[in-house]
């Protein structure tokens, strides 16, 4: 299940947030922002009575900092109150999840901050990682970590062949035939993916995205806003949990509600969690 400190029922409790007190919360919170969009960071801190002093964290640090998180998390980004907003693997209920926004706003390094946050909190024996991405470079910093089974291009045979392998594990978890690592499949520009794969590959992937999580195989894909129509035939429909960045267009996806949350800046985005949008930050990225 998607934890999110905004959501009352799922607030994030842990002994992590026993262990911060609330200046450092607004320390983290403000931090982030001031790195998305500081002219937002300078008038919250001119409207704080609480003094905040300047902090400069990676990824990593920020994960130091919140540590120790439960097992099986990794984060996607951090919220307005300036709590961790996680993503419990072990928990299939959020579905697969895609990762929608207009060009160069902050869709692949949420892509990036997802798979780098869960090598880093879980051991190879709990989480493993593949991309599939036209741009394979943009996701070298993973390969340094034993966590990553493979990075390939969008355009290489391998990554189909990839996507049938992960369909066929899923199927088998589900049935209780295969155990093993939680897989997470990140699929950086599905809409170049699904126009490079025929229908058979099609069908593969359509039915991971709908049944994956179930067998511990998580596909977590981006695509930009202009070319969401190329995932037709109900594959849009399958994605259960949707994260909306910087987008041009009012005219978001049915489903996502005539109020659908707008913003000019990248690297923000939002979720529809039981009724209510959920804003989050994703934070910089590690220099690996």
């Amino acid at each position: 299940m998607l934890r999110a400190s905004l959501d009352i029922e799922h607030t994030f409790c842990y002994n992590t947030i026993a262990m911060l007190s609330t200046q450092e919360r607004l320390e983290i919170f403000l931090e982030v922002l001031e790195r998305v969009a500081p002219e937002m960071g300078a008038r919250a801190m001119y409207n704080l009575n609480t003094p905040v002093r300047d902090i400069n964290q990676s990824l990593s640090g920020l994960l130091e900092r919140l540590s120790p998180l439960p097992p099986y998390s990794a984060l996607i980004g951090m919220c307005e109150d300036g709590l961790p907003f996680l993503l419990d693997l072990s928990d299939t209920s959020p579905g697969s999840i895609l990762i929608i926004a207009d060009e160069q706003s902050g869709q692949t390094r949420l892509l990036q901050t997802i798979l780098e946050s869960a090598c880093i909190l879980n051991s190879p024996a709990k989480v493993v990682c593949s991309v599939i991405s036209p741009n394979p470079g943009q996701f070298e910093s993973l390969e340094a970590m034993d966590n990553c089974r493979a990075i390939l291009s969008t355009y290489d045979r391998a990554a189909s062949e990839m996507v049938v392998e992960l369909a066929e594990l899923a199927d088998q978890r589900i049935y209780g035939r295969n155990q093993g690592s939680v897989e997470l499949l990140a699929i950086d520009d599905l809409a170049a993916f699904v126009q490079n794969n025929d229908h058979e590959i099609k069908c593969y992937l359509k039915w991971l995205v709908a049944h994956g999580s179930q067998g511990a195989v998580w596909p977590i894909s981006s695509i930009k806003m202009n070319q969401l129509w190329r995932i037709r035939d109900g594959m849009y429909e399958a994605f259960g949990t949707h994260f909306i960045g910087r987008v041009s267009t009012s005219q978001l996806p049915a489903g996502l509600g005539a109020a659908s949350p707008h913003f000019e800046i990248p690297g923000v985005f939002s979720t529809l969690m039981d009724g209510e949008w959920i804003h989050f930050w994703v934070p910089e990225r590690n220099s690996l």
